[in-house]
């Protein structure tokens, strides 16, 4: 009977145990849940009020903003297409793009639809015939260097220029330069 007794300790003892652990198991369970709980609230309060009046960037319209792009040195015909003569006895022929944006250092990308091939090495690839990217200077105009080869003679290069200003406004424009003999 005594040892019917202390086995039942035992297993009570043993009972309490596991109750304790349990119940400190869903003690942490519900402190984590709650720890996250406020990170989540703390992370979308700094989202969403911030230090800033307007958290979704600034608003509103850019006064000094402008493009218009050119080729200052190439003639134009009466279809608005440039036309740029290449050097005869010349690897490459180039001209000057402009394009006026109105203030200085804004990143301004510059893409086209002619390229010629260009090898280094063994190694030959693609080349546009305008530089991808650049700044605007001081002078409110970001300069890009145009580079034609003998083998886009006849080609008609449409270039595109575009930059997205301090609003998120994306400004566009282009032009057409013909290569003639």
């Amino acid at each position: 009977m005594m040892s019917e007794k202390i086995e039942d300790d035992k297993k009570n003892l043993k009972r309490e145990k596991v109750l304790k652990k349990l119940k400190t198991k869903g003690e942490r369970r519900n402190m984590l849940k709650k720890m996250i709980k406020c990170i989540f609230i703390y992370t979308i309060s700094v989202i969403f009020i911030g230090c800033e009046s307007n958290v979704l960037g600034p608003s509103g319209e850019c006064t000094n903003c402008h493009l218009e792009i050119e080729a200052p040195n190439l003639p134009m015909d009466k279809n608005g297409v440039y036309q740029l003569d290449y050097n005869d006895g010349e690897i490459q022929t180039f001209t000057q793009l402009k394009a006026y944006i109105g203030y200085e250092m804004e990143y301004v990308e510059w893409v086209t639809n002619v390229t010629f091939e260009g090898c280094t090495w063994d190694y030959c690839e693609d080349v546009p015939v305008v530089n991808g990217s650049g700044y605007s200077s001081d002078d409110g105009y970001s300069y890009q260097m145009m580079g034609v080869m003998e083998e886009n003679i006849g080609q008609t290069a449409t270039i595109w220029v575009g930059y997205y200003d301090n609003y998120g406004t994306q400004w566009l424009d282009n032009i057409e330069v013909k290569i003639n003999e």
